[in-house]
């Protein structure tokens, strides 16, 4: 491990020996700004005196060698001996040469490429469940309908403690996801245990191909159609015709769509969207090196859809292509924060030696040929969300009187209910019915409030809820409370 760590240092002085003295001047100085510590201190010294030392060997060389030779020259041939002395450092290195790019070139190792391209792809081979890590399990918020997992008889808060006979129960979530994905058709096999149960259940699962939805669409008032897209990932133009035939279906043509707080994905697939809303013509330009000019573009001859866009700080990339295609071609009114400001294009590469790198080849330019990058959409009405108090006045009365428990009924079980639903905990809607899903979520509430977690709706506990929702805030969507008014003139 030390030689390791003196070779990596290596590298990282032969980076710094070739950008030149005045970045290698630079560099202490940025080390004495965050760094403090006795042994960054000692290390920053040895630094620069490796730094010197082949700096003076490096100008020995220029001043003496009888033929040319250029500092790239020197690089390589320093590069190549230690790599080749030490394989290990070739991704380190590849790494390294993409860290002096921008923020969005990167090099993927090769698990972190299989994450995304799991995410950019909207689709894998699993079972179809959501897990989080919850009071030391990784525990099921939810099973996707449709999926394996659902039609086994997965349920929200089961606890995954095996996986193909794998002890996982001190596994993290991030550590259980890799063994329950997989070749589609494959059999998996979980440990649940549920609540309950004293036995640890079993449940053989057949691995399928699963295709995450990014799209959330209802009606709402003044029968305006509602579309959250949440990514743009391989599935959305899929998801988003599905949603716009079930619009079409009952003469919904006032259309809310958000795109706050999403980030981004395949360019394709927001071109794919925009060609629904865009008229004919430009969508994005696409300028890559040398002012090269690529563009996309719709055939819609006309408008079908008056539509409203929900932009936030949240909203990038491909989000901002659909905001500023609609906005530069006035197919609709963007509403809202300005944008991130993320414009540019990367291009993925898989390498032979496992890994991806992932580059900025371009940058997008909206129809107007406004640059994105750096800059943001601008809303063409500017809204902000509030945040105020939770009402207490609609809730019912908590009346620390009793201590109910599992089975039991009462005024002050939907109270209690009430408060742990605004809290966001898992409870059927508020009944007065100390059920078994209620149980759960008062020692879920209890756990995080450091009580002890049995389940009964004691004084303490109630006296916590009350507290709890007497803090609570709420954001108020005046964003999309202004869409619902301007569709509604």
């Amino acid at each position: 491990m030390g030689n390791l760590r003196r070779i990596t240092a290596l590298w990282i002085v032969l980076l710094l020996l070739f950008t030149g003295v005045a970045a290698a001047q630079e560099q202490p100085e940025k080390q004495e700004e965050t760094e403090t510590t006795e042994q960054a201190q000692k290390a920053e010294q040895q630094q620069d005196a490796n730094f010197t030392y082949l700096q003076k060997m490096k100008e020995f060389i220029k001043a003496r060698y009888k033929y040319e030779v250029s500092d790239i020259d020197l690089l390589e041939g320093a590069l190549r001996k230690v790599v080749e002395e030490n394989p290990q450092l070739l991704e380190q290195a590849i790494e390294g040469m993409f860290d002096s790019l921008d923020q969005h070139s990167t090099f993927f190792y090769e698990d972190q490429y299989e994450n995304f391209t799991t995410i950019v792809g909207g689709q894998f081979g699993g079972i179809g469940i959501i897990v989080t890590n919850r009071d030391g399990y990784i525990t099921i918020l939810s099973p996707i309908d449709g999926t394996p997992g659902k039609r086994a008889g997965l349920k929200s808060g089961d606890r995954i403690v095996f996986v193909n006979e794998i002890d996982v129960s001190s596994y993290s979530a991030d550590m259980a996801i890799p063994l329950m994905r997989g070749e589609s058709g494959a059999l998996v096999t979980l440990g649940i245990k549920r609540e309950g149960n004293e036995e640890t259940l079993y449940f053989d699962i057949v691995r399928e191909i699963i295709k995450l939805n990014p799209i959330h669409y209802k009606i709402i008032e003044d029968d305006i159609g509602y579309i959250e897209i949440s990514k743009f990932n391989a599935n959305t133009d899929e998801y988003l015709v599905e949603a716009l035939d079930s619009f079409d279906e009952v003469g919904v043509k006032k259309l809310i769509i958000d795109l706050r707080n999403n980030s981004g994905g395949s360019l394709e697939q927001a071109v794919k969207v925009a060609q629904h809303f865009v008229p004919k013509g430009p969508i994005v330009y696409i300028e890559y090196k040398d002012d090269e000019l690529e563009m996309k573009s719709s055939e819609l001859e006309a408008l079908e859809y008056e539509v409203a866009v929900l932009i936030n700080e949240g909203s990038a990339s491909a989000s901002e292509i659909l905001a500023g295609a609609i906005q530069d071609t006035q197919a609709g009114k963007v509403i809202g924060v300005k944008s991130f400001g993320k414009g540019t294009v990367q291009q993925l590469l898989p390498l032979k030696i496992g890994g991806a790198v992932k580059m900025t080849v371009a940058r997008y330019l909206t129809p107007n040929k406004k640059v994105i990058d750096g800059e943001g959409i601008q809303p063409d009405i500017e809204v902000e969300n509030i945040t105020e108090k939770i009402d207490m006045s609609p809730l019912e009365h908590l009346s620390i009187l009793r201590k109910p428990t599992l089975g039991d009924t009462g005024k002050d079980i939907l109270a209690a209910e009430q408060r742990l639903k605004l809290l966001g905990y898992n409870v059927d809607t508020p009944d007065e019915t100390l059920d078994q899903k209620t149980f759960q979520a008062i020692k879920d509430f209890q756990t995080e409030q450091k009580l002890f977690p049995y389940g009964i709706l004691d004084f303490t506990t109630q006296t916590a809820l009350e507290k709890a929702i007497k803090e609570l805030e709420k954001e108020v969507d005046k964003q999309l409370e202004k869409a619902i008014e301007v569709l509604s003139e």
